[in-house]
């Protein structure tokens, strides 16, 4: 092969490539036209537009409703200048009206400027008049004044004077019933008394006061801890007796005396001459057995 046999199979070749390319590119750039125009929703890819048809067909959706909303506005507008001319109608009768209003209220302020005039003036005599008797009446009013005055001192001293007496009859009054009351309280005390042999002039401390209260502890077997104290009136050397709840029935355990006293407790010695049993905690205290 010669020289030109080379260069003409080299330009075969290179043609063969451009030619190729040219392939490649035209194929890249074709469109099928028929996807175009009849692809639907279902078949259009992400990102591009449905087919041509279907577009077609939206936009004359789209325009049919433009031409519903445009009649529809129309109609909206014929019948809201209707509503206009009724309202302008009405407004001008009402007008008239306010115009025919405005001048029957010129002339009766009018009326009323000209009766106040006289009113004015007749006002004007009669507080001249009136200025005459005023002074008349002051004079009278103080003279008045000063009778109501001393009049209301001496009616005040006389209701003082019977609320003090009142006081003083119901206040004797009620002494008197309470006198009697008291007369007759001492009578039954001193029949109770003498009754159980005591003198109404004995001393008291050796007897204690009724209570009622519980073991709060028990800190040695002759040596307790209860729950009242010299709040309750329990004073040193009171008698307790204490008893114990078992099977519904109260069980006798024993007696204490009153070594100590607070205020909320005291504390007592076991006689034990009357124990019958241990004192625990929680057994009850009282100065009368029941």
């Amino acid at each position: 092969m010669n020289l030109v046999g080379k260069i003409f199979t080299v330009l075969i070749f290179v043609m063969s490539v451009v030619c190729m390319v040219s392939a490649v590119f035209v194929y890249a750039t074709h469109k099928n036209w028929k996807d175009v125009v009849l692809r639907t929703a279902e078949e259009t890819p992400l990102g591009e537009e449905i087919g041509l048809k279907y577009q077609l067909e939206q936009k004359i959706e789209q325009n049919q409703k433009l031409k519903d909303l445009k009649d529809k506005l129309e109609k909206d507008h014929d019948w809201e200048l209707n509503a206009k001319d009724q309202a302008h109608g009405k407004l001008e009768t009402e007008y008239g009206l306010l115009t025919n209003e405005h001048t029957q209220l010129i002339e009766q302020h009018a009326k009323e400027v000209s009766e106040r005039r006289n009113a004015v003036a007749a006002i004007s005599a009669a507080h001249q008049t009136l200025a005459k008797f005023r002074g008349e009446v002051e004079t009278l009013r103080t003279d008045k004044a000063e009778a109501q005055t001393d009049r209301d001192a001496h009616f005040k001293q006389v209701l003082q004077l019977e609320d003090t007496l009142h006081q003083a009859v119901n206040e004797r009054e009620r002494l008197r019933k309470r006198m009697v009351e008291l007369a007759e309280d001492l009578r039954k005390a001193e029949t109770v008394l003498r009754h159980f042999g005591y003198d109404k002039d004995m001393s008291l401390d050796p007897f204690p006061p009724i209570v009622k209260g519980t073991v709060a502890a028990v800190t040695r077997p002759d040596l307790i801890e209860i729950s009242i104290g010299s709040d309750d009136g329990l004073k040193v050397g009171h008698k307790l007796e204490v008893l114990r709840d078992a099977g519904g029935r109260s069980i006798y355990v024993g007696r204490v005396y009153v070594v100590k006293t607070t205020f909320d407790k005291a504390a007592c010695k076991v006689d034990p001459n009357f124990r019958k049993s241990n004192i625990q905690m929680g057994d009850r205290v009282t100065s009368k057995i029941q």
